[in-house]
């Protein structure tokens, strides 16, 4: 497995993970290693290389000196960077790290416990905090009380110098990890050195990063997944990694989204329920400011992947930079260090479809799609380097045929040592033998699958692990909890099992009662939601009491889980009372509704909280727990009494921190339960002040502080809208001043050097009639023949039946008259823009346009769901620079110029655009609206000006309303895109056609400009004098520079507004430009100049603009060149 191309140019070692740390460290000691976001948000504390090196040898140092070389050292560190400080640590001083979760308040100490005694840990690492709380929670665990606790945050950074470097072989043990589940027989898989460095290798190979990658992760580093892709990978291929809480993301799953979108991550993953959960909770306004398209590895894998999960992350999050070919669905488990399967990078996942009554059978026959019987899967990846995965008959130890269903076995570097002081299970699991191999050994998964076409296919679980929403649990520590929850159960005769129903998993409880005849089973289910919620943090989905004697097993007494699920499913369980939270999802109101304990009397000592503070809190919890709610009061435990999994714990702690503004301590968010707690901790760590009651509280009126008001007239009013009453009082403030509405003035006869307005005619500049062509009589002419010949409508979509004669003579004159294969002709500019951007670009491609770019630009990019990004104006040099950061990660890049820039009324260096389009491969888009008919010698526009192939540029865009003297928009191009516009464009295919006025006009203005050159080269010399004139009067025309649009900027709109009225008084007719249509300090006018102008009236122009502007505001003028 060579993996130097993706190191180049760095020699990494590849003996051990200290080493690489190490090596980081002196090669990149100032570059991040960690961050961690304290909030989940913004608040993020960072450590480089050297900080972190420094750190991990005091830690390592003090252990030293405690004689833990060798030695087992628990890690129970709550989220943040101090554990990888603690867990390098152990490595560093050659001890071994068995992570594992913190103690909390309210939590059987017994599981840690029995993973201490376990491992025969000496000592136990966590910060402070944590320390100096465990005291009064050690007394059920007098075990772990004995252990030496070392807060590793207190050590002085000084005793790092006095760490010695320990002699570590391959075979080392590094560390022990823990499976999730059960609490009496723990099994701790033995990590050495090489396996981790072997299974962070194969994470590279799959992953396939570049020097440029980073990760994020919110996952438990006490879990696999968060230890070895969080913790120890990042370490492994020298990028960094960002941290956020478990908590922080179930709270509020966007925070895992916006950390991607803050820090431009690549890598990042987790269960099939994160995505869910994201795909679930995060909010249309969440979704904005979100910008997924860096991610190039969305690994998931831990549980069962879900088709309809993937599909629905991706409907949901592609119109933010999301792509499907990101996702990267693997297998692995701990037994094997972490991976052991993985996906493709940059293929979208595998999907296949098989029968599903063979698949029931464990039979493998493919099947279309459209099958009635198709079962969908989703591969898990092909197996990874210098892995073996068989498939294997797990009774006779044969290898299956590839049509078959068998036990997943795997041969690999990454395969542990073992359970830890465990032989039997050690041989049981990890050296499982083929009965027709005499050699090598393998891992028994306990997962069923198949390999079909090299993707690895899991279909479910041998064994009986438990997995629900990524939580592994065992399920005879469930089985037992059940037992004891109430004395109406039948000892032994409980089963625990997963089932996916209702699109995931399940956990459903059967038990049988006691021989007594009863109606009402409420209390004794109501017992065991509680405590099997209260003990493994797990609601039951559902729970299904049983005649006695009628659960199936053994022939020893043992209860058959298997047979039991299958009697479930079937329907033929001997059932006496059952509840599912489905029903209750569904029906409102469930078959057996657990009854939560009733309000006891006030306790003396508990706290007192504001009635306000707890109505609010009581209709939040009302909220989530719906018709669990029943009873519900403030001594009400949110855990025990209603089962609320900690999953809508947070729901309800991000709903309350949103109504009052702050946030909980993450300390104390483990730690209440109760609501009367919960409004307590509001008032002592956010306030008492709400944002909103009413909004909180508007179910519940009743309950609400101050009364609701009634809706205000502005959400159904036009009339009260407010930014129409703004509107207004702008416009009446005008009239306080003595100016008039310079808007919508009503021009009475044909617009170009002149116009008449209220009878009076005056000298136009307000005109986009550059060639005079509006109001020529041959091109009047041509529009009425069409009139005649084909009426003043098409009546309909030129698709459909709109086409004329006509349309098709304008669209290949205008592709001729440009030098391309085709055009297109829509029926306005705007939508021209609008329709092909949004059109042909999507989510997963990157949108860049001038900084300077007309709002057609904007709001084609804006509905493509492209990524857009504008540049600075007319910065090809920034464009490059930007490209050559991000190009890779786009599919689809498209550039967007304008011809002229009819604010500033200059032009783009197009020969540089095309160079960098053509060096980074991008799409070329230029609007041409104001430089067709005004730049070049015979008026083709930019691309006549400086002399470049038509076929360099990707799409012409141009209008038919400035030089043509018409109405319309076109795209000109090659023949493929123009064909596939109009066939799909939903601006064309689901619009009338442009007018045969209209195309006519046009098309008769574009032979007439091909015969009469000389009104380019006279608008051109009419320009000239214009802006040399106007310099000549010290008038500021900005960048303005041989275009036909000169700005006479003013820096005031109240001066731009009164220099326009004087002007319109001596007879010239220019409209001003005013804040916020342009920043205030750039208020303007703004000439537009027509090859009908003549000098006198250009001179009469800039005189008066300079006369009138030296009274109104002399400052603005330059000094006369």
């Amino acid at each position: 497995m060579n993996l130097d191309h993706f190191f180049h140019p760095y020699s990494t070692p590849t003996t051990n993970i200290v080493d690489c740390l190490r090596f980081w460290t002196d090669d990149h000691p100032d570059d991040p290693a960690f961050c961690f976001l304290e909030d989940g948000e913004t608040e993020e504390v960072c450590w480089t290389y050297a900080q972190l090196d420094r750190k991990v040898r005091a830690v390592a140092a003090t252990l030293q000196s405690m004689g833990l070389q060798g030695q087992r050292v628990l890690l129970l560190y709550p989220p943040g960077l101090d554990f990888v400080a603690g867990f390098y640590g152990c490595l560093f001083a050659g001890a071994v790290a068995v992570p594992a979760y913190p103690p909390r308040r309210n939590r059987n100490m017994l599981r840690i416990q029995a993973i201490s005694d376990d491992a025969q840990a000496k000592a136990a690492l966590s910060v402070h905090d944590v320390c100096d709380r465990a005291g009064a929670l050690l007394d059920e665990a007098p075990h772990l009380k004995e252990l030496t606790w070392l807060a590793t945050d207190e050590i002085a950074e000084d005793v790092a110098d006095r760490w010695q470097a320990p002699k570590i072989h391959r075979e080392m043990l590094a560390v022990l990890q823990y499976t999730s589940g059960s609490t009496g027989t723990p099994k701790g898989v033995m990590l050495a050195h090489r396996n981790l460095l072997h299974n962070v290798s194969l994470i590279t190979h799959g992953f396939e990063p570049s020097r440029t990658s980073r990760g994020v992760s919110w996952l438990p580093t006490y879990h696999d997944m968060g230890l070895v892709g969080g913790v120890l990978y990042s370490v492994f291929f020298g990028r960094y990694c960002v941290h956020l809480s478990p908590l922080a993301f179930l709270q509020k799953p966007v925070r895992w989204l916006r950390a991607i979108t803050r820090y431009r991550v690549t890598i990042s993953g987790g269960p099939n329920f994160a995505y869910d959960l994201c795909t679930q909770k995060v909010t249309d306004e969440e979704l904005q400011g979100l910008d997924l398209s860096s991610w190039e590895v969305a690994f998931n894998g831990a549980e069962p992947i879900r088709a309809a999960s993937l599909d629905a992350f991706v409907a949901r999050f592609a119109p933010v930079g999301f792509r499907r070919e990101a996702l990267y669905p693997c297998y692995g488990m701990a037994e094997t260090t972490l991976i052991v399967t993985g996906g493709k990078k940059s293929e979208p996942p595998v999907v296949r479809s098989f029968q599903g009554q063979a698949l029931d059978q464990h039979r493998i026959v493919p099947v279309d799609e459209g099958d009635e019987d198709a079962r969908q899967l989703i591969g898990c990846g092909r197996v990874l380097p210098e892995g073996d995965v068989r498939i294997v008959d797990a009774v006779h130890c044969r290898q299956m045929p590839e049509d078959r269903v068998g036990e997943i076995w795997v041969d690999s570097p990454s395969v542990g040592l073992g359970y830890w002081n465990k032989p039997g299970a050690t041989q049981e699991t990890f050296q499982a033998k083929l009965c027709d191999r005499t050699s090598g050994t393998y891992l028994r998964t306990g997962d069923l699958g198949f390999l079909h076409q090299g993707e690895l296919f899991v279909t479910g679980r041998l064994k009986d692990l438990i997995i629900v929403r990524g939580v592994n649990r065992y399920p005879q520590d469930i089985e037992l909890t059940v037992e004891q929850a109430s004395n109406h159960l039948q000892a032994g005769a409980v089963g625990a099992f997963s089932v996916d129903m209702h699109g995931r998993e399940r956990l459903i409880v059967v038990s049988e009662v006691e021989r007594t005849r009863r109606k009402d089973w409420s209390d004794v289910i109501g017992a065991i939601r509680r405590a099997v919620t209260a003990e493994h943090d797990l609601p039951p989905d559902g729970i299904v009491l049983v005649r006695f004697g009628s659960i199936p097993k053994t022939s020893s007494g043992k209860i058959q889980r298997h047979a039991c699920r299958s009697d479930f499913l079937d329907g033929s369980l001997s059932v006496v009372a059952q509840w599912f939270v489905w029903d209750e999802e569904q029906a409102g109101a469930p078959q057996a509704a657990a009854k939560p304990a009733p309000p006891p009397a006030p306790a003396a000592g508990l706290p007192e909280v504001d009635p306000r503070v707890a109505a609010v809190v009581l209709e939040q919890v009302r909220a989530v727990a719906k018709e669990r709610a029943k009873g519900l009061h403030l001594d009400s435990n949110i855990v025990a009494d209603l089962g609320l999994d900690s999953l809508e714990r947070l729901q309800i702690a991000n709903s309350l921190e949103m109504t009052f503004g702050g946030r909980f301590p993450e300390a104390v968010l483990s730690q209440i339960e109760t609501c009367r707690e919960v409004a307590a901790a509001i008032e002592q760590y956010i306030g008492k002040d709400a944002k909103s009651y009413v909004s909180v509280l508007r179910e519940h009126p009743s309950a609400a502080p101050v009364p609701a008001g009634p809706i205000s007239e502005e959400c159904y009013d036009f009339r009260h809208l407010p930014e129409y009453r703004k509107l207004k009082q702008t416009m009446e403030l005008l009239a306080a001043k003595g100016l008039t509405n310079p808007y919508f003035s009503v021009h009475e006869s044909v617009t170009r050097d002149t116009t008449v307005i209220g009878g009076r005619r005056l000298v136009n500049f307000c005109s986009y009639n550059y060639l005079g062509m509006s109001g020529d009589p041959l091109v009047a002419q041509a529009a009425k023949e069409a009139v005649d010949r084909f009426g003043t409508s098409v009546s309909a979509s030129r698709l459909v039946s709109g086409e004329k004669t006509i349309h098709r003579e304008l669209e290949s004159a205008l592709a001729k008259w440009i030098g391309v294969e085709d055009a297109i002709v829509y029926v306005g500019g705007h939508a021209t823009n609008e329709s092909t951007i949004g059109h042909l670009f999507s989510s997963g491609d990157l949108i860049l346009h001038d900084g300077l770019a007309h709002n057609s630009i904007v709001q084609g990019a804006l509905l493509s769901g492209a990524r857009r990004r504008p540049f600075p104006h007319n910065d090809w040099q920034e464009l490059d620079s930007v490209l050559a950061e991000v190009r890779k990660d786009y599919r689809r890049v498209l550039v967007v110029i304008e011809g002229v820039y009819s604010m500033d009324g200059d032009y783009p260096e197009l020969p540089k655009f095309i160079e960098v389009k053509q060096r980074h491969r991008t799409f070329l888009m230029i609007d041409e609206a104001h430089s067709m008919g005004t730049m070049g010698r015979c008026g083709r526009g930019l691309g006549e000006h400086f002399g470049v192939a038509p076929q360099d540029v990707d799409l012409w865009m141009g209008t038919l309303s400035k030089s043509f003297g018409s109405c319309g928009g076109f795209i000109a191009g090659c023949r493929e895109v123009v064909e596939y516009l109009k066939y799909t464009s939903p601006g064309f295919v689901y619009s009338v056609g442009i007018p045969p006025s209209n195309a006519a006009a046009a098309l008769a203005a574009l032979l007439l400009l091909q015969q009469q050159p000389q009104r380019v080269s006279q608008l051109q010399a009419r320009s000239r004098l214009f802006l040399d004139l106007a310099r000549q009067q010290g008038l500021n025309t900005g960048l303005s520079h041989d275009t036909p649009v000169v700005p006479v900027i003013i820096g005031n709109s109240l001066h731009a507004l009164q220099l326009s009225q004087r002007l319109f008084e001596r007879g010239i007719n220019v409209q001003p430009i005013l804040y916020p249509a342009v920043e205030e300090k750039a208020s303007r006018l703004r000439f537009f100049i027509s090859c009908c102008h003549s000098e006198e009236q250009i001179q009469q122009a800039v005189t008066a603009t300079a006369e009138e502007l030296r009274q109104i505001a002399p400052e603005t003028l330059n000094p006369p060149s």
